[in-house]
Parts: C-alpha cells; sequence; structure tokens
C-alpha cells in the first residue's frame, strides 16, 4: 500500500516540483499552503510522513510541528523541515532537538536529498517506482453523473468535429511532446482530438496553452482520482454522490462542507485530474489526432495551470516510453546541443530541480549528445528525458556545428499546418483570463511597472545597465529579466491582458538586447537617444496605468463605504481600460451598494458583473459580489451557486466559505 505525504509549503512552484516528483517515486500526496488547513488536514487523513516550510500563513512551521506533536497521532510521525530563510544553525538544531524533525534542509532543496531520507525512514516500504502508478485506461468502473456527462460531450465534440476544416496526423509520426509544442509555437486555440483504441480524449488549446481536457474514460472522474489518490475515502465519496443528486450542488463543495477535503486539496485535485488525463496519452504508442482551429469553446473555472514545457516534461518523465527516446536521439548522438537562439523559446518555464538547472545552464554547444549523456550527474534514464523534453520544446537546438563554428540558420521543425486562420471572437460566458488573488496582482504590477520604464527611459535604464557597461554585462541583466518576464511565467491563472503584456515587455526586452549586444548599433541608438530618450512602448501602458490610479480610489471609496464615488472611480477605470474584468466586476457591486432597491440599478449591476466573468471566467470576486447581490435580494439558491464558484476559483475565499456555511446554517433552521 502506497505511502501518503502531507506537503505544506506555500510556493506554488515549489509545491508542484516536490508533489509531482513524489507521486513519480509512487507516494501518494496531500499539499496544503497554510498552518491551520495543514493541522485540519492531519487529523482527518492518514499521513505517514510530513514535509514542512517554515516560512507558511496563519501559523509557522515551528508552530505547526509543535501543535502535530503535542497530538497523540503525531507524537512519532517522520517531519522534514525546508526553508529558503532560516539558515541559522541555531534554527536546525532547534528544530531536530525541540520538534524532532528528521533534518532541516536549506533551498533549494534537491530531490535526491528528500528521497534519501525518505528511503531511510520507510526501509523496504518504500515504494521505489521510478514514474507515477498510471490510471488503468480500460474498463468501466464506478463514475458520478459528471463522468457520464463528459463521455456524452467527448463523443458528441468528435462528431461535430468531423464536418470541420482540420490538422491530422498519428502521434507515431509527430510524437506527441513535439505535437504540443508546435501548437505553442504557433500560438494555436482550438480543440484537439485524439484517439487510441477506444479511448478518446479532447484537449482544448488557447494560445498555445493547453487549458483543459475531456476524457471518455469514466475512471477518470474526480471522485475515483480524490479515492485513488488518498485524498478522500470510498465511504466520503459514496455519500458526497448522495448528497450532490439529492441537492444538486457541486460535489466539491460537499466534500468541503463534510469535512472530507479542504478548499486547497480541492482545487489541488481538480487540477490532478486534468493532468493525468493528458499525462496518459504520452503512454500511447500510436494514436490519431485531429485539430480544429476554434474558439468559441467554454472554459471552466479549473483549467491547467503548469505551462507548456512543465506539462511536457512532467509527460515524458511519467509516461513516455524510454526505448523510443533512445531511438529519437541516436540520430544525434555525434551532434552538438545548443541554447536556442530565439528567447522565447529558450527561456520558457519548465519545472526543474537543481540538477537539472545546472545542466540547462551547462549546455553551450561544446558538447555532443554523446558526451552530455556519459557526463551526466544524474542516471542515464533521466538525462535521456530531460534531453528529449528539452529537444522537444524547442529549448535546446541540436545540430552537427559545435560552439564558435560558423553554421547556417537553423531550419525549424515545421509544426503541423494550422487551418486558416479564423476571425476571433469571444462568445458570451466563454472563459478568457484569470483570476487576481494577491500574487497575480503583484505579477500585473511588476510588469506595469517596467513597462511604464519601457516607455518612459531608455534600454539602459530597461535593463538596469549603463551605458559603458560591457557586452557581457548586458547578457546577463537580460538573461534575468528575461527569465523573470517570460510570458510563460505568467500563469493561467492570472488572465490574457497580463501575458499579452509580458509578451509585449518581453519582446522590447530583447529587442533592448539585440541593439545593446552590437557594437554599431548600440552607438547608433546612443546618439539617438542624446536626443530624444523615448522607447516606444505601446499607449495601452499608458492608459492602464491611469486607469489603475482609478480603481484604487474606487477600493478607498469602497472602504469609506462612498458607494456612489465608488462606483465613479470603477467606471472611470472601465471606461480607460475595459479590458480589465476586474473593474467591472467593483463597478457593479458598487452600483448595486449605491441603491439596493433600486431595480434598474440592480439591472446594471448585474450586467457590469456578468460583464466581468465573461472576460474573465475564474475572477472570484466577480462570483462572490453576485452572490452578495443574490443574498440581498433573497435569492439564496442562487446566492449559494455563485459562492460555491468563487471556492472553486479562490480556495482562499474565506468571504465566500463563510457565506456557504450561514446559507447552510439558514437552510438548518427552516428544517427544524
Amino acid at each position: 500500500m502506497s505511502k501518503t505525504i502531507l506537503i505544506v509549503e506555500d510556493d506554488k512552484s515549489v509545491q508542484k516540483l516536490l508533489s509531482d516528483a513524489l507521486e513519480g517515486e509512487g507516494f501518494s500526496v496531500l499539499v496544503e499552503k497554510d498552518g491551520n488547513w495543514a493541522l485540519k488536514t492531519f487529523e482527518t487523513k492518514s499521513v505517514d510522513f510530513i514535509i514542512l516550510d517554515v516560512l507558511i500563513p496563519v501559523m509557522n512551521g515551528f508552530q505547526l510541528a509543535d501543535r502535530i506533536r503535542k497530538n497523540p497521532k503525531g507524537e512519532n510521525i517522520p517531519i522534514l523541515m525546508i526553508s529558503g530563510v532560516y539558515r541559522a544553525v541555531s534554527h536546525r538544531n532547534e528544530a531536530i532537538k525541540k520538534y524532532r524533525v528528521l533534518d532541516y534542509l536549506d533551498k533549494p532543496v534537491k530531490l535526491e536529498q528528500i528521497f534519501s531520507i525518505l528511503k531511510r525512514t520507510f526501509g523496504n516500504e518504500y515504494p521505489g517506482s521510478k514514474s507515477a502508478p498510471r490510471m488503468e485506461s480500460r474498463g468501466e468502473t464506478f463514475a458520478d453523473s459528471m463522468g457520464i456527462s463528459e463521455r456524452y460531450e467527448v463523443d458528441k465534440q468528435e462528431e461535430e468535429m468531423s464536418f470541420d476544416i482540420s490538422t491530422k496526423g498519428n502521434i507515431k509520426d509527430t510524437p506527441f511532446p513535439e505535437l504540443l509544442s508546435a501548437f505553442y509555437q504557433k500560438k494555436a486555440t482550438g480543440v484537439l482530438l485524439l484517439k487510441y483504441e477506444k479511448i478518446k480524449k479532447i484537449i482544448y488549446i488557447r494560445d498555445g496553452r493547453p487549458i483543459f481536457v475531456k476524457s471518455n474514460l469514466l475512471n477518470e472522474c474526480l471522485g475515483r482520482i480524490l479515492v485513488r489518490e488518498k485524498m478522500i475515502t470510498e465511504e466520503e465519496l459514496n455519500e458526497s454522490v448522495k448528497l450532490m443528486k439529492d441537492s444538486g450542488r457541486q460535489q466539491g463543495t460537499i466534500l468541503i462542507e463534510m469535512g472530507a477535503i479542504s478548499p486547497h486539496n480541492l482545487k489541488y485535485g481538480l487540477e490532478k485530474q486534468l493532468e493525468i488525463k493528458l499525462y496518459d496519452i504520452f503512454g500511447w504508442p500510436e494514436g490519431e489526432y485531429q485539430f480544429n482551429q476554434k474558439d468559441d469553446f467554454e472554459t471552466p473555472i479549473t483549467t491547467l495551470e503548469l505551462s507548456v514545457a512543465s506539462l511536457i516534461y512532467e509527460g515524458i518523465k511519467r509516461n513516455y516510453d524510454v526505448g523510443k527516446i533512445e531511438q529519437y536521439l541516436d540520430r544525434y548522438q555525434n551532434q552538438y546541443v545548443h541554447p536556442n537562439p530565439n528567447p522565447a523559446l529558450r527561456f520558457q518555464e519548465m519545472l526543474m530541480d537543481e540538477d537539472e538547472e545546472n545542466i540547462l545552464k551547462s549546455i553551450d554547444g561544446s558538447k555532443t549528445v554523446r558526451e552530455m549523456l556519459l557526463s551526466s550527474p544524474i542516471s542515464r534514464e533521466r538525462m535521456l528525458r530531460f534531453l528529449f523534453a528539452l529537444k522537444s520544446t524547442g529549448m535546446i537546438i541540436i545540430n552537427q556545428y559545435p560552439a564558435g563554428q560558423e553554421a547556417p540558420p537553423p531550419i525549424p521543425v515545421a509544426p503541423p499546418p494550422l487551418p486558416p486562420k479564423m476571425e476571433q471572437r469571444v462568445p458570451a460566458g466563454s472563459p478568457q483570463e484569470g483570476i487576481m488573488p494577491l500574487e497575480d496582482r503583484e505579477i500585473k504590477n511588476k510588469i506595469v511597472k517596467k513597462l511604464s520604464v519601457a516607455k518612459s527611459g531608455t534600454y539602459f535604464d530597461l535593463l538596469g545597465v549603463n551605458q559603458n557597461s560591457t557586452i557581457q554585462e548586458v547578457k546577463k541583466a537580460y538573461i534575468s529579466l528575461a527569465k523573470e518576464f517570460h510570458p510563460d511565467r505568467i500563469p493561467n491563472s492570472a488572465g490574457r491582458e497580463i501575458r499579452k503584456m509580458a509578451e509585449e515587455l518581453f519582446a522590447i526586452l530583447t529587442e533592448a538586447h539585440n541593439v545593446l549586444t552590437d557594437e554599431q548599433k548600440r552607438g547608433e541608438y546612443i546618439d539617438k537617444v542624446m536626443q530624444a530618450s523615448k522607447v516606444d512602448a505601446a499607449d495601452d501602458v499608458s492608459r492602464l496605468l491611469a486607469a489603475e490610479g482609478k480603481f484604487q480610489a474606487g477600493e478607498e471609496y469602497l472602504k469609506r463605504r462612498l458607494f456612489s464615488k465608488a462606483a465613479e472611480s470603477f467606471k472611470e477605470a472601465i471606461d480607460l481600460y475595459p479590458e480589465e474584468a476586474e473593474y467591472f466586476a467593483h463597478y457593479g457591486w458598487a452600483l448595486f451598494q449605491s441603491e439596493p432597491e433600486n431595480q434598474e440599478i440592480l439591472k446594471k449591476a448585474r450586467d457590469a458583473i456578468a460583464t466581468a466573468i465573461t472576460k474573465n471566467s475564474k475572477l472570484d470576486k466577480a462570483y462572490l459580489f453576485m452572490g452578495y447581490i443574490y443574498k440581498g435580494i433573497n435569492r439564496d439558491d442562487l446566492a449559494e451557486r455563485q459562492f460555491e464558484k468563487a471556492i472553486q476559483c479562490n480556495p482562499d475565499c474565506t468571504d465566500a466559505l463563510r457565506e456557504l456555511k450561514l446559507l447552510d446554517m439558514k437552510k438548518r433552521e427552516l428544517k427544524k
């Protein structure tokens, strides 16, 4: 029986790296991001090992370890602490002595260190699997009504696609990782149907990124996956299905109210469900595919959040046949491995451990594939998978020329041709962007500030160098910024508008690098700067900066309960930058509060919030505000649905959780 590890970590990238790696070793994984929910999960679930970050919200790692040790259940549970801040020896000694932790590791931690500690802890009970256990792809196992409905939708979508202009092929000829990368490089939007024997999967792609996946396999439904991953029990699943049928409410909300799962673990489970559906395809020996360019599909609230490169690498690690990789790379054995000169491809986000990051940094065109495999600090199989992932995503190129020798420009592998480009349109209710929690707002503010520098300053200001900086210093500054602001770093949850700004900024950064690393262009640019020190940037930045000012003013009025003034400010923000869904949501809420009894105002308020949801189906505030409005007009049934959606968007939406509890209490009172 597999062991269950609880990861308590608020950094999404670290959390994801650890969970994927541990699942790859055969462990079941639970994740929490704050001390309070971690304690609840520990108390209610079967946990065999805890990986605990020191700096987590609500209660820190030391406080949580203390609470766990005082619980009879936690007296002897193995705890491994990790930290990126507390590096003093005294903290390590205190953690080991006072809380009896196995070890205290500084970030970035090496996965091999963690595996070694786990092997010492579990001994012969260590799972020892080198890849995550794949779900059995055949068989009619139990499914809830949602799973049955999804199978019907897949069959219906296949029938509709047969009449459309499409790109067709077989993943036996075009490896699936390269196929995904090709759509990413084309920034394609559409529907990708894949079939292998009786299995059918549909991947919905927007702007080159897989957003969500549907499957005709009943054993890939949410409930089955939550049970398989030991996130809920079989009994809890059966009870939730019964309550779902009786009430018509969402299964996730019911599981939370039952105390069977935390909001964070539910979100983790929903995302895992999508990943499992996708990663399964990497293990197919063959399969027909058909891509139709299409943009009128609706996106659910939960979507795939990993970058394309990270999804590809994880799928390769989990399920891709290493024999096929050996065969693929064999043709390149005596050719040289170079970083891709195209920064947009070279600096894609791929989740890697420290060893892999160091390998990637060392790639400079001086070694052949054979030499890299022979000198690898990691196992041959891992290195094969890593090189294959880098090649498939376009982060590296392989050719017969070593670094320093003149080579003709690389001929890119042509991705499958797409059908004629359709006019872009956004249907009503179509999900387009991501939520705006604090971390996403910080990302947005960072990009806006940097774009502001691009608008008002010089290329030197933009890269943080001066006119006397060497070419190497310019390159170093650019690489650092390119990694930080690559559009891949923008999660789906942050939204399409933010990614568009990131793409614009990345293009300006790259142009600045190209100019300042060329002596002639640099000289010409300096002469030009002496006359006018402005970098051309889109006018959108000015509008957005002005709109943000109005929005912040509206927030202040809202806090002071000056609702009419708040609505005015939010409307001005909309007029300046109508692309931002958050402005519409706040405008609708302020408008309603200014005159809650006015039916005309009520309609305008609901329309504004509906517009916000159309622009951004993952904005938790929009659903929260709509829920408040429905509650205010005594439509508790509709309010409940909105609060449920708010939690789906953002498990930290405590206001929505509180409202659901109040509504549940009200129902219970009425039944008495």
